[in-house]
């Protein structure tokens, strides 16, 4: 299906101006709207898509069963297809980075290369804390009162800080003062369920013997990608050197939000975009 998203970009692109495309792709529970403060500092650059992906956001349609990578990443060609959007750097977080796996699996032609941002490459969707974070999503109301109980419930139920400080980030304010999370919570558990017995190593692996240019970042405090399993999966791709590994100190989950600027700069330098960075 084609995807709900997000586009900024150059008020004015000359004809034949090498502009890069970029896909932005949230975790599990965001939207595209949360890349905004990212697409801020790049939009006079690139070109920038976000989509929201199937189950959040305004791509939350009734009638959808299946909740596979594959699925996925077919959301996303398509998309790429009727907006004539590619080929593109993929820039997946958390969830995002199946997604990201299995379009360029699907259409790597479409695809320049791969930022993986802090995700193992199989287990659950939700790495270190898949068991845990099946169990928040279960007791998760889909909205609260007021933002002062949803703070509190995330307190004292979030798997990790980092997922707690995330939905906050992305629930949105009715005007009666309901907090209401922009999510299907059943679309989030069924990808949670298929996530666990789905491994997108082997088209990582097919894609870095193409050349494709892949980083995958960790924030060095992630609960989600441990660090055993970081350093596992870089031993094994140590024979494609189109393929790297690079950790981010200081942040865990929540990097490239946590620390935007030390982000945006390993995204120019990894792309080769002409460098504007925030001051601050």
């Amino acid at each position: 299906m084609e995807l709900a998203f997000r586009r900024w970009e150059p008020k004015e692109i000359p004809a034949g101006a090498p502009f890069a495309k970029l896909v932005f792709l949230h975790g599990m529970g965001g939207t595209g709207a949360l890349w905004r403060p990212i697409a801020a500092f790049l939009e006079e650059r690139a070109q920038i898509l976000a989509p929201d992906q199937r189950g959040h956001g305004r791509s939350a349609v009734s009638g959808l069963s299946t909740f596979h990578p594959l699925d996925f990443g077919n959301d996303l060609v398509e998309t790429l297809d009727a907006q004539d959007f590619h080929p593109a750097w993929l820039i997946g977080h958390s969830m995002g980075v199946r997604s990201a796996c299995a379009a360029a699996h699907l259409r790597p032609d479409w695809v320049q290369g791969l930022i993986l941002i802090d995700l193992g490459f199989s287990g659950p969707a939700g790495g270190g804390l898949g068991e845990r974070l099946a169990a928040f999503l279960e007791i998760l109301p889909q909205s609260f009162p007021t933002r002062t109980e949803a703070r509190e419930f995330m307190t004292r139920n979030a798997p990790d800080p980092s997922m707690g400080q995330y939905l906050m980030a992305v629930a949105t304010m009715e005007p009666d003062g309901r907090l209401i999370f922009p999510f299907d919570k059943e679309s989030l558990l069924k990808t949670l369920r298929v996530a666990g017995d789905t491994s997108v190593r082997d088209w990582v692996r097919e894609l870095g013997k193409r050349g494709m240019p892949i980083l995958a970042l960790r924030g060095a405090l992630s609960q989600v990608w441990s660090r055993a399993d970081f350093e596992a999966e870089r031993a094994l791709f140590s024979d494609l050197p189109s393929v790297r590994f690079q950790e981010i100190e200081g942040t865990g989950h929540g990097l490239p939000f946590d620390k935007r600027t030390e982000f945006l700069r390993t995204l120019e330098d990894f792309i080769n975009l002409p460098r504007r960075l925030p001051t601050d």
